[in-house]
């Protein structure tokens, strides 16, 4: 359900992923360019997940409401 909102988002805002898919092959040693070129894909991903005015629209109900605050506090448990 999460996935069909953020999709509907997007394609609200008309977003179009300009940045190629980067192909990684197994035991093969990732470059500089591939792990640059897969960082800029994910921030133009994220930066068209984001509101008009800032915001982060999202649906959290459910099992999805809780997860942060339990994530932090393991973490802080662990630390």
């Amino acid at each position: 359900m999460l996935y069909i909102g953020i999709m509907q988002f997007l394609r609200e805002k008309q977003f179009e992923q300009t940045i190629p898919q980067v192909e990684i092959e197994y035991g093969e040693e990732i470059s500089y360019e591939k792990a640059t070129t897969t960082l800029k894909r994910a921030v133009n991903f994220f930066a068209a997940l984001q509101a008009d005015d800032g915001h982060w629209p999202a649906k959290n109900a459910g099992p999805l409401y809780f997860m942060q605050p339990l994530v932090s506090f393991h973490i802080t448990i662990l630390n």
